[in-house]
């Protein structure tokens, strides 16, 4: 008979559960770098852009161009605003999977120092019982050599 770890069962599923978890933890790693560049683009179109509509100040251009500069530069700030948001979003979710990911991990470690601590019982529990059988061969050994002895 082997060793058994009773919690085993316990141990696997938990593996499983931290092998998922880093899955889901790239992707949400992935996705808030994807929305952060996005934002850091957002960003330089709106800076590109001012610098033109100052560039076009300079020449006195017609009013119906900066009208539409303005328009513009509105809806990029919406849009920096909205991205900002997913970006937030996109972050507490990340942290919130590191968090999970953390307490999994632990639980994890936990179990496995569980399993080595049984384990070495389990293995102290064997020797005891080997060398219990190997004194017990050497005693009747002894007892029977003597035995031997005694009868001659």
């Amino acid at each position: 008979m082997g060793f058994l770890f009773k919690f085993q069962k316990l141990l696997d599923i938990e593996k499983c559960r931290e092998e998922d978890l880093i899955k889901e933890l790239k992707i949400f790693e992935r996705q808030l770098h994807d929305e952060k560049k996005l934002l850091v683009f957002l960003q330089s179109v709106l800076s590109l852009q001012q610098s033109e509509m100052e560039k076009e100040l300079c020449m006195q251009a017609e009013a119906r161009v900066f009208v539409l500069y303005e328009s513009y530069f509105s809806k990029l700030n919406r849009d920096i605003t909205v991205q900002s948001s997913k970006v937030k979003d996109v972050s507490k979710k990340a942290d919130r999977a590191r968090e999970t990911l953390l307490t999994v991990f632990t639980k994890r470690k936990t179990l496995e120092k569980l399993r080595e601590r049984c384990e070495k019982e389990y293995k102290a529990l064997i020797l005891r019982v080997e060398n219990k059988h190997f004194d017990e061969i050497a005693t009747s050994r002894f007892y029977y050599k003597r035995k031997k002895d005694d009868t001659h």
